[in-house]
């Protein structure tokens, strides 16, 4: 068993995971998705339209079920709103 030390470098990484970054990478441009859907800066239908997506296929995205998603996906969805 990995034991995961107080850092604060990403769990994929401190588990041992290959693809790390790539993980950290995508959990992040999700988290960024998940921030405009919490501020009200996108509903839910109009980011799955953005991101050319179905409502199932975000809602999955936005639970953790991105694994079999590449960041270049993720990172080229066109037309979200920045900062």
């Amino acid at each position: 068993m990995n034991e995961i030390d107080g850092s604060n470098s990403c769990v994929y990484q401190a588990l041992g995971y290959s693809e790390a970054g790539e993980m950290r990478a995508k959990a992040e441009h999700v988290m960024k998705i998940g921030l405009l859907l919490e501020t009200g800066r996108l509903s839910k239908t109009e980011a799955a339209q953005r991101l050319g997506l179905s409502q199932e296929e975000l809602d999955e995205i936005l639970s953790g079920k991105f694994r079999d998603l590449t960041v270049a996906k993720i990172s080229e969805y066109p037309n979200l709103p920045t900062g």
